[in-house]
């Protein structure tokens, strides 16, 4: 009888046995270098060269540098997983750092960050700049950025130096606030600069939940409905003072208590 060999070891318990104590041997050499990769790293993570100790803010105009500083001093605190220093100059809450600077001080537009000779972390802040002011009432105004951001307590004016903005509800605490949203204020702030083209030059607007007013310096008030078109309302008060019978008669928009557009096609007057 021939016997045919299939090409196959039949391996002994002993094999296995080998076979076994490699692998166990494997394990425990990985596990060793793991805990000394890990040992290491928590190593250099703690060294002091590595480590953050002093926070600056470069910009001279910046007011509450203190401050700005003690808040970001704040966040660097503690560790990660009880083991990584957040001073760790390769490692430190940078998303953080921005986040909480950007709510505490909301006239902050912008703000970078760079760490100088892993030592030193350098504040960097772009502030907004006013655009017009929010008033709660007439002693009470607050500076509005180009994207109708409420962010700062506006200093006492005497006279209009800003185009002011009101709403029928005074917001509460409105710093950090918007009383209307970016693309409306957007939208808003161009089509009022449109009324130069028509010799009206108006001081603020008020805003409710279903109308506008735009408050004239004589005491006047042009209305139309929030939901209309802006370009409409523009074209409707274009028409209508153009008109020889308004046109005729001088100053008429000083002599007017309000000019009502909240009827399509239609505008209604009445005079003080």
């Amino acid at each position: 009888m021939k016997i045919v060999s299939s090409g196959r070891v039949l391996n002994s318990s002993e094999f296995y046995k080998r076979k076994e104590r490699r692998k166990r041997a494997k394990i425990v050499l990985l596990s060793i270098g793991a805990v000394l990769f890990i040992s290491l790293f928590i190593y250099l993570s703690r060294l002091g060269r590595f480590q953050i100790t002093e926070a600056v803010v470069p910009n001279e105009e910046v007011l509450d540098k203190s401050k700005i500083i003690s808040t970001v001093k704040q966040s660097l605190s503690g560790y990660y997983l009880w083991i990584i220093p957040k001073t760790n100059s390769l490692f430190y809450p940078r998303r953080e750092i921005k986040e909480t600077l950007l709510t505490e001080f909301p006239r902050f537009k912008s703000i970078s960050l760079d760490v100088d000779s892993f030592h030193t972390l350098s504040i960097n802040v772009l502030e907004r700049i006013p655009f017009a002011m929010y008033c709660r009432d007439t002693s009470e105004c607050y500076f509005i950025d180009e994207d109708g951001l409420i962010f700062a307590l506006a200093p006492s004016f005497s006279g209009t130096v800003y185009f002011t903005y009101t709403t029928e509800d005074p917001i509460t605490n409105p710093i950090g606030e918007r009383f209307v949203s970016v693309e409306d204020f957007r939208n808003l702030s161009e089509f009022i600069e449109t009324f130069g083209v028509l010799s009206i030059y108006p001081k603020g607007l008020e805003t409710s939940s279903e109308e506008y007013k735009l408050l004239l310096p004589t005491g006047g008030e042009i209305i139309w409905r929030r939901d209309t078109d802006l370009n409409l309302v523009y074209a409707n008060l274009e028409a209508f003072l153009a008109d020889d019978a308004i046109r005729t008669q001088s100053n008429f928009l000083d002599k007017i208590s309000h000019l009502d557009l909240r009827t399509e096609n239609k505008v209604f007057y009445k005079f003080k």
